[in-house]
């Protein structure tokens, strides 16, 4: 799973059920991630179920699909969509498909669709899109990707050393560590992310680049003030329906990342869901996107909602 400390693994169990069906099993209690330190609202953290399927991903692709142990892997999208609010501390279950999408031994692309089953029913779906690569491989793609420092420089830096965090209580946290943004001072719907390389959950290994899921939770936080500006209370977990995250590029950790709420995302309703917000964010070094989200604020329509994997 990559993960350095036994604590944070959620996975318990993987079953293959035949091809590329498998059955996978997770723990998801409350004190995982950065949930405990959470208001009790009752629900569980969708980014808690997005980790849950990354690490999904990274097991069958060692244990089923060959992929050696010491591949660096490389993020592509990780999506998690909920029918309806799970319950905190519930295990799940994955019944998802997953397989090549290429047959390059050097560079093998990979994803996973899975349905999520918990308290013996269908909640949801996660999708995860992934590349698994020859360290050498990886080294040369990394080199490439990176960003140097002159296209960041200057006002960026300038902007984001001037930000101030938000208040935990604002994107529904408790404790100063865990909040991810810092509001710009020159502009409303931007945000400068925060890192602290020492946090247990987000920075579990060492990482030469900014880690998928503290952009994930980074866009959750964004996405919950977004949709409540102008309100008074945090930001509630239970109340993101659909998190959907796009990586294009590395982020380098040592340089300002600009979180932005799209001009059609500062919580604009769609027409086929009526009784959802949709928000959505990009993340940016310099002239650089290096990530995007959309995420649904909200519970869909009775209507809308569907059984069965998304495969």
């Amino acid at each position: 799973m990559h993960k350095s400390a036994p604590t944070e693994v959620l996975l318990t169990d993987a079953r293959h059920l035949g091809e590329d069906r498998f059955a996978v099993a997770a723990r998801l209690p409350r004190e995982q991630f950065i949930t405990a330190d959470r208001p009790d609202e009752g629900a569980l953290d969708p980014v808690l179920l997005a980790e849950a399927a990354r690490q999904a991903a990274i097991h069958l692709s060692h244990r089923f699909h060959d992929i050696p142990l010491g591949h660096p892997f490389v993020l592509g999208e990780v999506a998690v969509e909920l029918d309806e609010p799970l319950p905190p501390s519930a295990g799940a279950t994955l019944q998802a498909r997953c397989r090549r999408t290429t047959g390059n031994p050097r560079r093998a692309r990979l994803e996973l669709d899975a349905t999520v089953w918990a308290a013996g029913r269908a909640a949801g779906r996660a999708r995860v899109l992934w590349e698994a690569m020859e360290p050498r491989r990886y080294a040369v793609l990394r080199k490439r990707g990176a960003a140097q420092p002159p296209v960041v420089s200057g006002p960026a830096h300038a902007a984001a050393a001037g930000a101030t965090p938000l208040p935990p209580a604002r994107v529904g946290l408790r404790r100063d560590r865990d909040v991810l943004l810092a509001s710009d001072p020159e502009r409303s719907g931007r945000w400068w992310l925060r890192l602290d390389p020492g946090h247990p959950v987000l920075f579990d290994h060492p990482s030469d680049h900014i880690p998928g899921m503290a952009l994930a939770e980074a866009f959750r936080q964004a996405a919950g003030v977004a949709a409540t500006q102008g309100t008074v209370g945090p930001a509630r977990v239970r109340d993101i329906g659909e998190l959907t995250v796009a990586y294009d590029s590395f982020g380098e950790p040592d340089l300002p990342v600009a979180i932005t709420l799209e001009p059609r995302g500062a919580g604009t309703r769609e027409p086929h869901d009526a009784h959802a917000r949709f928000v959505h964010l990009t993340a940016t070094q310099g002239d650089r996107t290096i990530a995007r989200a959309r995420i649904r604020c909200g519970t869909p329509g009775r209507a809308h909602r569907r059984t069965g994997a998304a495969c």
